[in-house]
């Protein structure tokens, strides 16, 4: 056994307490080399803010939450215009289209007023980029801003399910109640003549989060296609015409249901050419189609509208579905698309009328990858920012 003497003893434990001691330093000093930093970090946040409040926080905080922010500015969710489901909301800036609190006869002013109203302050804008130009269905002037759009892009699997509303509305219970039952907010054009009959149906729809577009006051042929076949820009019909059955329409709107429209009109009939349409975005709405082709079986018309079997316009409610479904089927063959129904119907027999096919032709749309949107949205995801309708009319 070894033993140690005194003086050895007295060297050993000197040894171990000064390596002890140098373990004991090097620990404080990590530990006041981290206070340090953590003091510094804080003092560097209480000057940033002192001297350049929230906006250097926020610019930290822009890379991660861009998605966030487009959101929040239009209301929620998906959609640009108020993605949230709108029910007795009357907060200006947050819903899509403002129900005027105050005496519905103060009708939306024209020159896009009513949009700055409806689309808030906030929106962001995209003056220097305002359509993407994949779509054939794009029509646009020598500025790149489109005046008609009967496609948006071919690069989105999204679509639009837009009805009419003229001067009937059979229809239009069971079509709500339908897109009601998939959670599917869609557009509806509705004229002046159909306002006044049917305002609770107006109000409904909005209610429910569905876009309402201008279909015109009284419904007019503003070409001469029914007589020669031609868009030639029908005698009679003027500048002031068109403003006139926009803004008929709008104050009809505002009188009977106290909303305004979306910066979005369909002209009837499907009549309109590039003169009317730039009329018609001077007076703050630009013209919404539909997929047109070179025939029945490559449009995304429903011919809902023809009520006669024996004319060859009819289509029953298994040929419309199979067509649109069939032009689904192809890659990306629905992008962008945009699907023409009305919500009334003269057909007396219920198998025949088409809108019973709603609801498994959005199971059906859905189930290969297409989601169904509106109009706002589908221009949005094409990046055509509406605002610059407004903008337009400053310049």
């Amino acid at each position: 056994m070894y033993y140690m003497s005194k003086q050895q003893k007295e060297r050993y434990f000197s040894i171990r307490g000064a390596a002890a001691f140098g373990v004991l330093m090097t620990v404080a000093t990590v530990l006041l080399s981290l206070c340090a930093a953590v003091a510094t970090f804080w003092l560097m946040s209480k000057l940033e803010e002192r001297f350049w409040g929230n906006g250097a926080r926020n610019d930290r905080r822009a890379a991660v939450s861009d998605d966030a922010n487009v959101s929040n500015e239009y209301g929620g969710e998906s959609s640009p215009y108020g993605g949230r489901s709108i029910t007795s909301e009357t907060n200006v800036s947050e819903s899509r289209f403002d129900i005027v609190e105050e005496a519905p006869s103060a009708a939306p002013s024209s020159k896009g007023q009513n949009y700055r109203d409806y689309a808030g302050t906030s929106a962001p804008t995209r003056p220097s980029s305002y359509y993407i130009s994949s779509s054939p269905g794009m029509h646009t002037l020598p500025d790149g801003f489109p005046y008609s759009v009967e496609n948006a892009s071919t690069d989105i699997s999204y679509f639009a399910l837009t009805f009419d509303g003229g001067s009937y509305a059979a229809a239009a219970g069971e079509i709500l109640d339908t897109l009601a039952s998939r959670g599917v907010r869609s557009t509806i054009f509705v004229t002046g003549a159909f306002i006044r009959r049917f305002p609770q149906i107006v109000i409904r729809a909005y209610e429910m989060g569905h876009e309402i577009g201008n279909h015109t006051l009284s419904h007019p042929r503003l070409t001469t296609y029914a007589d020669n076949m031609t868009q030639s820009t029908r005698p009679g019909v003027s500048r002031q015409t068109v403003a006139n059955e926009l803004e008929g329409a709008a104050q009809m709107l505002a009188d009977r249901t106290g909303l305004r429209f979306a910066p979005l009109w369909r002209a009837p009939y499907g009549e309109y050419n590039r003169d009317i349409c730039r009329w018609a975005l001077d007076a703050g709405y630009l013209h919404i189609g539909w997929r047109q082709g070179r025939s029945w079986q490559q449009n995304l018309d429903s011919n809902d509208w023809v009520p006669d079997e024996n004319s060859s316009g009819y289509r029953s409610p298994e040929e419309v579905f199979d067509k649109i479904v069939r032009i689904a089927s192809h890659p990306g063959g629905l992008n962008g698309g945009i699907i023409l129904f009305h919500l009334g119907t003269e057909r007396k027999q219920r198998s025949q009328q088409v809108h019973i096919i709603l609801g498994r032709l959005i199971d059906t749309l859905r189930s290969m990858g297409y989601e169904p949107v509106t109009v706002s949205d589908l221009l949005y995801r094409s990046n055509i920012d509406l605002n610059v309708i407004a903008l337009r009319q400053n310049e």
